[in-house]
């Protein structure tokens, strides 16, 4: 149990590492706003929706959403207009290379940054499939019994892991934002808002061409 739980958790952890994300994207610029509590309810309802489709891939739901071309083209296309749009606002808004400022209540349980995180994992149905990839490796490699118990506590340590990658990542942010030149801001919120968008171009070229 203990395996499986700390196994879910370690590999949660890595999956948010990257930042080339709808998630990732905008818990980084709620970070610049100074909106860390925030920041962090988004990575909670994230994380939660991203558990679900990991018990839903030990479940074997892949095949479902296989043979369900319609839905898989339409969380497609709107995980990638969801990309572009953030892609261009990294690369243009002028609020985010504003100095953050300090939130009174921003600790405080928001439903609206819950249901956010919830929801951009949501429409990425996608990641049943990453998560069927890593379940079948761990089951080559037998580290743990693949119980209902094991998998209950696999696809809450994924939660845990995310959200305590984004935690550390807010962070930091909080303690170095500062220190932040505001040209080498600008050069690397336009870096990552293209990456962003190069991400979205991406997805519909595979999209299109049946990839």
């Amino acid at each position: 149990m203990i395996t499986a739980l700390a196994l879910g958790s370690a590999l949660g952890f890595i999956s948010a590492v990257p930042v080339a994300g709808p998630v990732s994207a905008v818990i980084f610029s709620y970070g610049l706003k100074g909106k860390y509590g925030k920041g962090r309810w988004i990575a909670f309802g994230a994380g939660l929706v991203e558990a679900g489709y990991t018990l839903l891939a030990f479940l074997g739901f892949t095949h479902f959403f296989s043979t369900a071309g319609s839905l898989f083209a339409a969380s497609q296309v709107a995980a990638a207009t969801m990309l572009a749009g953030l892609g261009v606002y990294f690369y243009r808004s002028k609020k985010m290379r504003k100095p953050a400022s300090t939130p009174k209540s921003d600790v405080n349980f928001s439903k609206r940054a819950f249901v956010m995180g919830a929801g951009m994992s949501l429409v990425n149905p996608t990641l049943i499939a990453t998560w069927t990839a890593a379940i079948t490796t761990l089951y080559s490699m037998q580290l743990f019994e693949f119980t209902t118990l094991n998998s209950l506590l696999f696809s809450g340590g994924v939660c845990v892991g995310i959200v305590v990658w984004f935690s550390l990542m807010l962070k930091l942010m909080a303690k170095y934002q500062g220190n932040i030149e505001p040209r080498v801001l600008d050069k690397g919120l336009k870096a990552m808002g293209l990456g962003l968008i190069t991400l979205a171009a991406w997805i519909l070229f595979r999209l299109y061409n049946g990839l």
